[in-house]
């Protein structure tokens, strides 16, 4: 991803933006020593992917979706797979829901790691990648390998395989793990526990830069009774709160002509941003005993504002999810039975949080469950205006004293979001402004 600094001038590349899932670009408009305007530009190449569903059995939805993402597989099938039933009407019983949930749960535990780990704690070391600090703290290099490698475990022995599972299926999943082959991974599990509450203790030392976020609307799921993962209610800070089947009525999607990924406003006019931050400032209460614990004891506590306090927020997340999947794990008991599924002519929604935040899915089905529509909002699509205004705002109110200095407080903020960049850009519209942007840029 690289940045590009626009001036009365000229139009100069300044780098590359490294640590980022795709490749895009970020434009600070700076005139008279103001900034006037910041743009992601992601122009990274369209993948197609509902058009590549229409036609299709349903049955494949969870392996095509799957492969939106190598780091995030899980969230796009259990919100494909949730879809699917709520079109069907399958009622899945709540064995199957726990252990959906523990799946889940080892996606947010290996993703949030590599996030943490690799892309983001650099910036907080003065380092430019993990081997940097690997070769001066080799023992900070091994937990974070332990705490990703957690994650993976309880992926790939529900899932099959760690990228890209295949297990997961309408209904439940195609075969179930014994008892003793999950409740092994429970010393990896409790040992990750361990080192993740030490460093995020440690990591609450750091300096973050104080990029504060707009004023936006903190968009999540919220549930009574537990923190947010596989489903819920919409709900935000500003008192909005509506149910799956009223998003795309109120998240309205529309085309930039400099992003080959679609954004999204609240009513085609307010601003919002999903993800870590979103949840736990609208269901911190509901958070793991060690994870709320963890969270007091570090003073993080909601309302964050400051978007680089993110890597606290995702590690007391990694804490909830290494507490749930090994009360998960104790309590576990395979399936007595599986739906059976009959194709049904209807609409179903699904919506869950991935590592990233809100992912929504709708599908429309034939007769014979044949695929004739889809339609997927993955959260980095979501969060691109959240990631353009938080820029925007922490150089308007902090001018850099040079230009390396810009890009370099750009980049780290772009990176406290996280954005996958390649789930972003499913889908485009290909219209005569995009066409005239890209010939402007040659």
């Amino acid at each position: 991803m690289g940045t590009i600094l626009l001036s009365e001038v000229n139009m100069k590349e300044i780098k590359l933006l490294t640590r980022v899932e795709g490749e895009g670009k970020i434009w600070i408009d700076i005139e008279n020593g103001t900034v006037r305007d910041v743009i992601l530009n992601i122009f990274e190449p369209p993948r197609f992917i509902e058009a590549v569903l229409r036609g299709q059995d349903y049955t494949v939805i969870p392996h095509i979706t799957a492969r939106i993402c190598g780091i995030c597989p899980v969230a796009y099938q259990m919100s494909g797979l949730q879809a699917i039933e709520d079109a069907f009407r399958v009622s899945i019983n709540s064995q199957i829901k726990e252990l959906r949930k523990l799946f889940y749960y080892g996606e947010w535990i290996q993703s949030h790691a590599i996030h943490v780990f690799f892309l983001h704690l650099p910036d907080f070391m003065g380092k430019g990648s993990i081997f940097e600090i690997g070769r001066e703290n080799p023992e900070l290099l091994k937990s974070a390998l332990k705490i990703k490698e957690a994650g993976s475990l309880i992926i790939e022995v529900i899932g099959g395989r760690v990228s890209h599972p295949v297990t997961p299926t309408t209904g439940g999943f195609t075969s179930y793990p014994r008892k003793e082959k999950l409740q092994n991974l429970l010393p990896a599990l409790e040992e990750a526990l361990e080192i993740t509450v030490s460093l995020t203790e440690r990591f609450s030392r750091f300096d973050f830069t104080g990029a504060e976020f707009p004023d936006l609307h903190f968009v999540s799921l919220f549930k009574e009774d537990e923190y947010p993962i596989l489903d819920g209610d919409i709900i935000s800070n500003k008192g909005l709160r509506l149910n799956r089947y009223e998003f795309d009525s109120i998240f309205l999607e529309y085309q930039s002509p400099h992003s080959t990924a679609k954004k999204a406003k609240i009513n085609g006019k307010e601003p919002y941003t999903v993800g870590p931050v979103s949840r736990f400032n609208n269901n911190f209460e509901k958070l793991s005993m060690e994870a709320l614990n963890t969270s007091r004891r570090i003073n993080l506590k909601p309302p964050v504002t400051d978007s680089s306090k993110s890597i606290l927020v995702r590690m007391v997340e990694i804490i909830h999810s290494l507490e749930q999947s090994i009360r998960l794990i104790k309590n576990y008991a395979p399936p007595d039975n599986q739906p059976v599924i009959n194709p049904r002519r209807a609409t179903g929604y699904g919506i869950s949080e991935a590592p990233r935040g809100i992912l929504w899915h709708r599908y429309s089905f034939d007769s014979d469950g044949k695929i004739t529509e889809a339609n997927i909002v993955p959260p980095t699509a979501q969060n691109q205006d959240a990631m353009e205004l938080t820029v925007k705002k922490y150089l308007s109110e902090s001018i850099p004293v040079t230009l390396e200095d810009a890009v370099n407080q750009a980049e780290k903020i772009v990176r406290n979001f996280d954005p996958c960049i390649s789930c972003a850009t499913h889908f485009l519209k290909l219209d005569e402004s995009l066409k005239k942007f890209r010939l402007n840029q040659k």
